[in-house]
């Protein structure tokens, strides 16, 4: 397993939340040709103002626990968009397509719909795609560009540090890092498990957005990755849909519950509710997931971002 070092750009993240002031300055001359110079950060001596919440690590991130799901051969399709590539294992997708999206920092846009511009890359043919709420993808954002142009995004990338610091301390669901264009609440998340690509990192976990009364469903269920590179230029977020067998088809809270799954109280307590699904998600072997962890842990492991 490889150290996990906490790179520079995370370092500036830390920066912005304490108001510091943050200057670059190339480490070389640019080639004839333009290309990615990877800034050097200059911090002050002290930061302006003290650090609202919990300390801040230090600058070196110990070893990550051995993954549970150990990396499986995969047969499938291996794809390459602009920089980045991944293979699709034949029982997951049949193909991908890509696309560039431009930056969109309109003041009439919401939060949740600002970007820096990034790469999406969508799955087709894509397994348990059938009537879905959420569409299979694999978003590339910026990763400092988008935490200065979206809180949602600081927020996400700076809980995600936080969580890679210490992966073995399961973080809160008020603190796990989210997926910062969904325009909706986190109810749950289940399967937590550290989880690197080729060169990068990042947590995955099940889970359920919703802006409203629900109960737990194959509807919305998707598998979640939030993930940065080693160099920390690029924030990863990968969305799959995916089903339980021990969970309502739909989020009707009148919607039959299948034998062995916990129904939605009839007192409308949400909260137990949720952490009882979280913990009845976390027993499942996850050859019962359609499609199985492996599978979707597969793909995440076989993603590459070229610089």
């Amino acid at each position: 397993m490889k150290k996990t070092i906490l790179p520079l750009t995370l370092l500036a993240l830390t920066a912005l939340a304490c108001n510091m002031t943050v200057s670059f300055a190339p480490t070389s001359q640019p080639e004839p040709e333009p290309t990615r110079v990877s800034p050097t950060l200059t911090l002050p001596a002290a930061p302006t103002q003290a650090v609202p919440t919990q300390p801040q690590p230090t600058s070196e991130v110990p070893n990550l626990p051995e993954p549970t799901v150990p990396p499986q051969p995969l047969s499938g399709s291996t794809i390459t968009f602009h920089r980045l590539t991944v293979t699709l294992p034949q029982t997951v997708a049949n193909g991908a397509s890509g696309s560039e999206i431009p930056r969109n920092d309109s003041p009439e846009a919401a939060q949740w719909q600002k970007t820096p511009g990034h790469l999406q890359v969508s799955l087709d043919g894509y397994y348990a795609l059938q009537g879905k709420t959420n569409q299979p993808a694999i978003y590339v954002f910026p990763a400092l560009e988008y935490a200065e142009l979206a809180p949602a995004a600081f927020e996400s990338i700076h809980r995600l540090r936080n969580y890679l610091y210490d992966p073995n301390n399961v973080p809160a669901l008020d603190q796990m890092p989210g997926v910062p264009f969904m325009n909706a609440k986190i109810l749950f998340a289940a399967q937590i498990l550290p989880l690197s690509f080729q060169n990068g990192t990042g947590v995955r976990y099940i889970t359920e957005y919703a802006q409203g009364p629900v109960q737990a469903n194959n509807t919305d269920l998707f598998y979640n990755y939030i993930g940065v590179t080693d160099d920390g230029n690029d924030y990863v977020v990968v969305i799959l849909p995916i089903t339980s067998p021990v969970l309502a088809e739909s989020g009707d809270l009148n919607a039959p519950v299948p034998s062995g799954g916990v129904p939605y109280p009839d007192n409308g307590r949400a909260d137990p509710y949720f952490i009882a699904i979280s913990d009845l998600l976390n027993v499942q072997p996850g050859g019962s997931f359609s499609p199985s962890l492996d599978m979707l842990d597969s793909l995440i492991q076989s993603i590459s971002i070229a610089p």
